[in-house]
């Protein structure tokens, strides 16, 4: 494309003076009478009163995602992110389920998807853009929302409408009456897909929901058993962290958090189970066991295990399934357990709340076990759906009663600003989504319990920000087909449940242009701090990891060379990293990236460059000033005013939202040399109207 030396091209450039009076492309008009284009080809919004609401009843976050197409669709039961789909924001709402900011998203922005993985939440919910406001409140949402019923020992409930419809649906496809139970009790009748041992009942009685009777339960009245009562508050807090760890802004839990784990107790203590909750439509019963320390039984029929929630269903509701589950048990639902030492040979003689020391404890669910379960669904194995998920290695079993050869639960152990442990055990229940959200609880004890891999609740986010296109002929006018120098880039933070940030670092993808110029990628930093430490990393196109990069970080510009020849590593991405001081987060996003391209120029001992940045932005003070106001520059560097010209086309632009498929067309070889007005329809009017309108122009290739 172009076939110019830069001696040459230099050369010509410093020989011309003044602005062209014209473009030599696309259609003229007024903008080619005034002194240059005011017009700051901007592609955002900078404020955008964004105001989200989930009628949460925990003190708990909720976090949450904003994209600007659907991320994902229904499978059965399951929301499943789509691939390669990054958000345009994501962050956690306060305690209140609530979240109100002004964000800086893409103008071209028409209507929004907010997405969360929390447990109690509405999954997906859709809101359009009214001028620079989106209002998104999950009460208009009651048909896909999780119904909650305030009963006895809940912290509230979800309150929706109910369509009779939906009930009389119910009613007729479900088991009712008063024999619902658990299929895995002693002494009950049930399906051959459930005979794989006897659970034993000893340990809580329940109606005919599966609900617990209040005997069964701790209660905050009771004072002798306080310190393994999770209470409302803290209830939140390990809400949001399983929301942190398991699968906030993933598509399914991490391979690095599944685990298959039986705890070890080296101290003997009380134990007890506080319930969480689920995000699923199977109505699953959960049962624990015991062993000594190198004894674990050999399936799950000698396993013995007694049943601590006959229904775990929690009342979830989809989308796809439009009636209520029966609801057996309650967030803060807590039960003691007791250990059974004549439980081999059915006697409960014996029995104590105290575990002994050396001996293991697991757990498992019985997936859609409660008789009270989804019928209607028409499949042999979705009706009598024989699926174990237990934390021992070998005793998951599928529903042909095959063992699983991969870990069915997550087992990790969260320390809170106090010091005390809490061990988190999550259960996946299906093979949909492996979200490891289906059943969750905690653990709080009064014994030691050893080796729990702890956890940090904090969430690293990527979001994306957009793709820069540079001419490299500036201050030519070049031919502005802008795929000279293109970079992709995305902001990523780590944060915690309070929104606190400890990092943010910029990713910039290049591509495979088709430049032959020498062009060099620099970013300009603004925001970092004196105690904020640097880190730079590259990963070629043909790598998986990144590696560090030798680069500096010059303090007076703010400047971070990335590259001096972006052809020599075509396809890379660089990364950028600025880490806070732990002690000291910020509050929002205080780093901004500016990525522009340049040629260095060795000069005697000085070093003067050549610089193209966005319609308006600053160079640095390594510039030759002396290619301002030659060619199609029409740059007052005495009035502050840069990288300006006559005519509707900038030397460079930033598309905020833009992705890899929005500008295949600029990266197609065949379009080589064809200015973006060719290739965009919406592009001229997006130009004339100062981009009032057509403002995702970019988004619809011609």
């Amino acid at each position: 494309m172009k076939k110019s030396s830069l001696i040459a091209v230099a050369t010509a450039l410093l020989a011309l003076s003044g602005c062209a009076d014209h473009s030599a492309f696309g259609p003229q008009t007024e903008q080619d009478e005034k002194e240059y284009n005011s017009f700051d080809f901007s592609t955002i919004n900078n404020n955008v009163a964004v105001n989200i609401e989930y009628s949460v009843n925990l003190e708990a976050g909720v976090f949450f995602s904003i994209y600007d197409q659907e991320p994902g669709s229904w499978v059965e039961n399951a929301y499943v992110l789509k691939d390669g789909i990054q958000p345009l924001y994501s962050g956690w709402t306060s305690k209140d389920g609530t979240f109100s900011a002004s964000l800086s998203l893409p103008s071209y922005l028409k209507k929004v998807y907010v997405y969360t993985p929390a447990m109690f939440s509405t999954r997906i919910m859709e809101a359009e853009v009214n001028g620079s406001q989106i209002n998104v409140a999950e009460k208009n949402y009651a048909s896909q929302a999780a119904t909650r019923a305030t009963e006895e020992n809940t912290w509230g409930a979800f309150i929706t409408d109910i369509d009779l419809d939906d009930w009389f649906d119910w009613i007729f496809n479900h088991q009712s009456g008063n024999n619902n139970y658990s299929y895995m009790v002693a002494g009950k009748t049930r399906p051959a897909e459930y005979n794989d041992g006897n659970w034993k009942d000893w340990l809580v009685t329940y109606n005919n929901d599966g609900k617990l009777h209040s005997e069964s339960v701790i209660k905050n009245s009771d004072k002798d058993d306080q310190d393994l009562y999770l209470g409302k508050k803290l209830a939140g807090e390990l809400y949001q962290v399983h929301q942190a760890v398991i699968n906030v802004n993933k598509k399914e839990c991490p391979q690095e958090l599944r685990s298959e784990y039986d705890m070890l107790i080296t101290k003997e203590g009380e134990i007890a189970i506080n319930f969480l909750g689920g995000s699923t439509c199977w109505n699953s019963s959960l049962g624990y066991y015991v062993y000594r320390d190198g004894e674990k039984p050999a399936s799950l029929a000698e396993a013995n295990v007694v049943l601590v929630f006959p229904n775990t269903q929690d009342g979830f509701k989809t989308k796809t399934y439009n009636g209520e589950s029966t609801k057996g048990a309650f967030t803060g639902d807590c039960v003691k357990l007791k250990y059974y030492p004549n439980i081999a040979s059915g006697s409960q003689e014996g029995a104590t709340y105290k575990f002994p020391a050396g001996y293991r404890i697991g757990f498992v669910l019985a997936t859609n076990a409660w008789s009270n379960r989804i019928k209607s669904w028409g499949k042999t194995w979705e009706r009598n759906f024989k699926v174990r998920s237990a934390t021992s290695s070998g005793l998951s079993v599928d529903r042909n009663g095959k063992i699983f050869d991969v870990p069915r639960t997550a087992v990790y152990k969260y320390t809170d600003k106090n010091k005390k442990d809490y061990i988190m055990v999550s259960f996946e229940d299906n093979t949909d989504d492996n979200n490891f959200s289906d059943v969750v609880f905690t653990l709080t004890t009064r014994a030691t319990i050893d080796k729990i891999p702890d956890v940090d609740p904090k969430v690293e986010v990527n979001e994306l920000k957009g793709i820069n296109a540079f001419e490299d002929l500036w201050p030519a006018k070049g031919d502005y087909d802008m795929n000279d120098v293109m970079t992709k880039s995305t902001y990523t933070k780590l944060v915690d449940s309070d929104n606190n940030i400890y990092e943010e670092s910029y990713t910039f993808k290049t591509y495979g242009n088709y430049a032959t110029l020498v062009s060099g990628l620099a970013v300009r930093l603004d925001g970092v701090s004196a105690t904020d430490k640097l880190e730079f990393y590259v990963k070629s196109a043909d790598e998986e990891e990144f590696s560090v990069l030798n680069t500096t970080y010059d303090t007076n510009d703010k400047v971070v060379v990335l590259a001096n020849d972006v052809n020599n590593n075509k396809g890379a991405e660089y990364k950028v990293k600025v880490i806070h001081a732990e002690e000291s987060p910020v509050e929002k996003q205080t780093i901004e990236a500016e990525p522009f391209i340049f040629r260095a120029k060795e000069s005697g001992d000085a070093v003067a460059w050549w610089e193209v940045h966005l319609t308006g932005y600053k160079p640095t003070s390594k510039m030759n000033f002396g290619y301002f106001n030659t060619g199609d520059d029409c740059s007052q560097p005495d009035k502050d005013i840069y990288y300006v010209r006559k005519g509707n086309y900038p030397f460079a632009f930033f598309l905020a939202g833009a992705t890899d498929e929005d500008l295949n067309p600029m990266l197609d070889p065949n379009n080589e040399s064809m200015p973006i007005d060719k290739l965009y329809s919406g592009y001229s009017d997006w130009v004339t109207n100062n981009g009032t309108t057509n403002t995702d122009w970019y988004k619809s290739a011609q």
